[in-house]
C-alpha cells in the first residue's frame, strides 16, 4: 500500500505533522506501535494557554483537567519566589484524552492511523519510494517522519544522530488523591540531594488530585519516595494522600539535534530533541516545530522532489525560527544544574531581592524563554546576583 506520507509514532509532534500535511490534500499514515494512542502516557501535562493558541488548539472540556495562574519555585532550604501574571497561564491537561483528542482530530482531516502497529525498519525501495515495514503490513511512503520519541531506533538506523544519554533524566511520577494544596499553583523543589540535576514538582489536577514527581540524574524513585516522606515541604503537602497511579519516563534536558531530514526522511518531536531542557517540556515545541515538518514536507510533495536538498527546508527554518529558543534555555539548565545547595539559595534569595522578577513577570513566556533569559543576562542586577552565586558552583560536574 503507498501513501504520500507515513508517520511513525502518534504523539502529539506525529499527529500535528501528519494533519498539516493531510490537510493539503496527501494521503497520509500514522502508524503507532500500542494499542491505544496515548497510552502509555508519560507526562506531566502541563501546557501553556498560549502554546495551544500558537498551535491552534482548543482542546475539549473532558481533555483539561485544571488551570493555573502561577508557579511557586522553592529553594534547597525553603525560601521561595511565587512567579504569576494575574491570568490563567496554562492547562493541566489528561494526556491519554490529549493524545486521542488529536488523533481523532487527524482522522478527521483524512490521516489514517494503525495501533498495534510496530515499524521494524524504513528502506529504500524501487522508484525512490521508502519502504516501511511494520508488524503488521509493509508499506511504501514518498516520505517518512519519524516521530518514534527519544529512544531513537529507527532515527540512527536512517543516518540520524541521537539524543545523548547524557541528556536523558530517569523520571518519576505519582498521580495522588486527598492532597491540600493551592488548586491554581504549580511548585518547583530544587536541590542537591532531592533531585541533582533536575527538580521536583507538585502540580494541582483538581478534586484534591496532584501529579507529583521528580526528574534527576539518578535513583529517581527513591529520591521521589525519600521526598514525601522527610522533605520538609513536600511530605507537609502531601500528608495523608493516597497514590493512585505510578509512571516511570525520561525527561530531556539537551540540545537539539543539529541535522533534522535525509532523502525522504525527517525527524520531529523528542527524536529531534525538540524540548525546553529547562523544564523537560516537549509537546508545544515539539507541535510547533513539527508543523514546520510537515509544511516542507508539503512543498517537497508538490514540486515531487524529496531530496535532502528539499527537506532541508525544515532544517533551515527550524534554525532560523526556534534554535537559539532551545539553545538558550539549554545553557540555561546547565547553569542551574551545576550549582550546589547554597548556589541554589542564593539564587532564589537574590532575585527576590534585587527585583529581577518584575522582569520574569513583564517578559516570561512558558515556552519561549529565551527573551526573558537573555533580559535578565544582560540585566546589571542578574550580574551582581551571578557573582554570589558563582562561588557555589559544583566543581565536580
Amino acid at each position: 500500500m503507498r501513501y504520500d506520507a507515513i508517520i511513525v509514532g502518534a504523539g502529539p509532534a506525529g499527529l500535528l505533522a501528519a494533519t498539516k500535511i493531510a490537510e493539503a490534500g496527501y494521503n497520509v499514515l500514522v502508524s503507532e506501535e500500542h494499542e491505544k494512542v496515548g497510552e502509555p502516557d508519560h507526562c506531566a501535562g502541563l501546557l501553556s494557554s498560549s502554546g495551544l493558541g500558537a498551535l491552534h488548539l482548543k482542546p475539549p472540556d473532558d481533555v483539561v483537567q485544571n488551570t493555573v495562574s502561577g508557579a511557586r519555585i522553592n529553594s534547597p532550604s525553603g525560601h521561595s519566589i511565587f512567579i504569576e501574571r494575574g491570568r490563567r497561564e496554562a492547562y493541566v491537561i489528561d494526556r491519554r484524552r490529549f493524545d486521542s483528542w488529536l488523533a481523532d482530530r487527524a482522522s478527521e482531516k483524512g490521516v489514517k492511523i494503525i495501533t498495534s502497529s510496530k515499524v521494524k525498519e524504513i528502506t529504500r525501495s524501487k522508484l525512490g519510494m521508502k519502504s516501511v515495514i511494520t508488524s503488521i503490513q509493509d508499506y511504501e511512503a514518498r516520505v517518512v517522519i519519524i516521530a518514534e520519541g527519544a529512544r531513537s531506533v529507527l532515527a540512527k538506523s536512517a543516518g540520524f544522530s541521537i539524543v545523548s544519554k547524557y541528556s536523558k533524566l530517569p523520571a518519576y511520577q505519582y498521580e495522588l488523591k486527598d492532597v491540600k494544596i493551592d488548586t491554581d499553583l504549580v511548585e518547583m523543589f530544587y536541590g542537591r540531594q532531592l533531585a541533582p540535576g533536575f527538580f521536583s514538582w507538585i502540580i494541582p489536577i483538581g478534586e484534591r488530585r496532584a501529579r507529583v514527581g521528580l526528574a534527576s540524574m539518578n535513583k529517581t524513585k527513591a529520591r521521589l519516595d525519600s521526598a514525601l516522606r522527610h522533605h520538609p515541604i513536600i511530605s507537609e503537602r502531601l500528608r495523608n494522600a493516597k497514590i493512585v497511579r505510578r509512571l516511570g519516563g525520561v525527561v530531556l534536558v539537551g540540545k537539539p539535534l543539529s541535522r533534522l531530514s535525509v532523502e525522504g526522511i525527517v525527524i520531529v518531536g523528542d527524536t529531534a530533541g525538540m524540548v525546553k531542557a529547562t523544564t523537560g517540556g516537549g509537546v508545544i515545541i515539539g507541535g510547533l516545530t513539527a508543523t514546520l515538518a510537515g509544511e516542507s514536507i508539503i512543498e517537497a510533495l508538490q514540486k515531487e522532489d524529496v531530496s535532502r536538498g528539499q527537506l532541508s527546508r525544515y532544517d533551515k527554518q527550524f534554525r532560523a525560527m526556534y534554535y537559539r529558543e532551545l539553545q538558550t534555555m539549554y545553557f540555561a539548565q546547565k547553569a542551574i544544574a551545576s550549582l550546589t545547595n547554597k548556589g541554589l539559595d542564593s539564587v532564589v534569595q537574590d532575585a527576590q531581592k534585587m527585583g529581577l522578577l518584575d522582569i520574569v513577570r513583564r517578559e516570561g513566556d512558558m515556552d519561549l524563554q529565551a527573551k526573558v533569559i537573555r533580559k535578565l543576562v544582560s540585566n546589571p542586577r542578574t550580574f551582581l546576583l551571578g557573582l554570589k552565586a558563582v562561588r557555589y558552583i559544583n566543581p565536580f560536574l
